[in-house]
């Protein structure tokens, strides 16, 4: 594998960042992206998500959620 050796700033960027990070030669051609690292709450929100999307459970369609909301509104401003 090979190594490639940061200068401690460029270390210190790469450990600090929060949203990932793209590598770039000097003429600014991107060589690699990082995603960034998910929090445990992240983990935890797309592991319920994929259980629940294994689930035999009945789904709503989204349709019918927003018109059930905009009926709400409805009846609020009345």
């Amino acid at each position: 594998m090979t190594e490639i050796i940061l200068t401690s700033d460029q270390s210190q960027q790469f450990a600090n960042a929060t949203d990932g990070v793209v590598f770039c030669d000097p003429t600014g051609q991107v060589i690699a992206r990082v995603p960034p690292v998910c929090s445990d709450e992240e983990k935890a929100i797309v592991a319920e998500a994929k259980r629940r999307l294994a689930s035999d459970q009945p789904r709503i369609p989204s349709s019918e959620v927003l018109a059930r909301l905009n009926r709400l509104n409805e009846q609020v401003k009345q």
